[in-house]
């Protein structure tokens, strides 16, 4: 055999020897062993190639909306100290308690976030001549039965205000003022804002107060005096301290002793005042003086709604028909309202509204014991009142007629 043949075949023959083959010499890795060293180490094995599954997209997520911050207001009309109701609280040891005579309505007084009570006279511990009509000084316990009640402010400005003169003004102040009360109407000295600005809940609530006059009394006064210690109307003061009060509170109330006594309807005086305050900026106008109730309004403005009550009536006196009614003492001299009022503000923009205005009429009812007249200030909240149905029969009659004879003048909101 030549030397070529010889090659040829001992080429075929290696290709036919088993483990020399090209695919028996390439790594295989799927359940491959890797010898090395006599060690058996199992081969690493890649993962399964997948094909990745794309995210779903998220779901938007609603915005949380804040919820508006609240605050509730409640006014109540004028308190006046007739001789009758100042001896009603006279105890046996001298002293006089009056606590009494809230007792119905102060958990609606309590109710409320911030409650205003008018006040007409004098409350002096100085002087003890106490003394109702015409000039008017009572025991400084009934500004104690305020507080007691739930009251947070004491209305001063009225044409009562001055019965005692400026001692008995500032002295009246100060004891308001220690029974933790604000006061508003009567002014310490010239550098005491003519505003009230109160924080409640967030809400800044700025309050005012005006009266017609003071009997003549304010006279006696000089001028700075008057211009210090009163609040008296006039219109361009008026628009310039309810613009100056829009800029610096949320919402702003006014205060104001006007109009006609004894008379249902209010004037036109009372009329054309308040709506150059609503337009200046006011949001609630609370009226007093006429010794009667007169009507409530609800007025759209660009900011939502305005409030006025030209009269929230009697809320206590001895203005209470006898045997024989008259103009000065009759069923309607004996009734109020309360004014409940709730306002929100938006935390995200700021802006504040009435969301809401209520009225809770209020009826005095005097009574005698051990041949003393006594007083309860009975709220009537609704035709169905539980009051109408545990009382005396003629007492029920003049409550419900009393209810709906006030609900007739009063506009709820909304």
């Amino acid at each position: 055999m030549h030397i070529r043949e010889k090659i040829c075949l001992f080429i075929v023959i290696c290709c036919f020897l088993p483990g020399c083959s090209i695919v028996e010499d390439t790594a295989v890795f799927e359940n491959a062993v890797i010898r090395e060293n006599t060690e058996t180490v199992p081969a690493a094995v890649l993962p399964a190639e997948t094909t990745p599954t794309p995210a779903p997209d998220p779901s938007p997520v609603p915005a949380t909306v804040p919820e508006p911050i609240t605050a509730t207001i409640l006014a109540a009309g004028d308190v006046i100290m007739h001789d009758n109701v100042i001896k009603s609280g006279r105890k046996s040891d001298g002293g006089y308690d009056y606590n009494y005579i809230f007792e119905r309505v102060k958990p609606h007084v309590e109710k409320a976030d911030f409650a205003v009570v008018s006040f007409e006279g004098t409350a002096l511990e100085t002087d003890r001549n106490y003394t109702g009509y015409p000039l008017f000084n009572a025991p400084p316990a009934i500004i104690s039965a305020f507080s007691y009640a739930g009251f947070d402010m004491v209305n001063t400005g009225n044409n009562h205000c001055l019965d005692r003169g400026l001692k008995g003004l500032l002295e009246t102040r100060d004891i308001i003022l220690r029974n933790n009360m604000q006061v508003i109407g009567t002014y310490a000295d010239a550098a005491e804002p003519r505003h009230v600005i109160k924080d409640i809940n967030g809400i800044k609530i700025g309050f005012l107060s005006y009266t017609y006059g003071c009997n003549m009394n304010e006279n006696r006064l000089t001028k700075d005096e008057r211009d210090t210690h009163l609040s008296i109307i006039d219109k361009e003061k008026i628009k310039k301290e309810i613009e100056n009060l829009s800029s610096l509170a949320d919402l702003v109330v006014v205060l104001v002793h006007w109009g006609i006594e004894y008379q249902v309807e209010p004037a036109q005086e009372q009329k054309t005042l308040a709506e150059l305050m609503l337009h200046a900026g006011a949001d609630i106008i609370l009226g007093s003086h006429p010794h009667v109730i007169e009507r409530s309004e609800i007025h759209e403005t660009e900011d939502g709604i305005g409030y006025v009550i030209y009269s929230m009536g009697n809320f206590l006196s001895n203005q209470i028909p006898g045997s024989q009614p008259n103009k000065r003492n009759n069923d309607l001299t004996r009734e109020s309202v309360m004014v409940f009022i709730k306002a929100e503000k938006d935390p995200v923009t700021g802006k504040t509204r009435i969301a809401s205005v209520k009225h809770i009429p209020a009826w005095v009812h005097r009574y005698t014991e051990n041949g003393t007249f006594k007083y309860s200030i009975i709220p009537i909240t609704s035709p169905d009142d539980e009051i109408l149905g545990n009382t005396d029969a003629n007492i029920s009659e003049k409550l419900l007629s009393s209810y709906k004879r006030t609900m007739e003048k009063m506009q709820d909101f909304p």
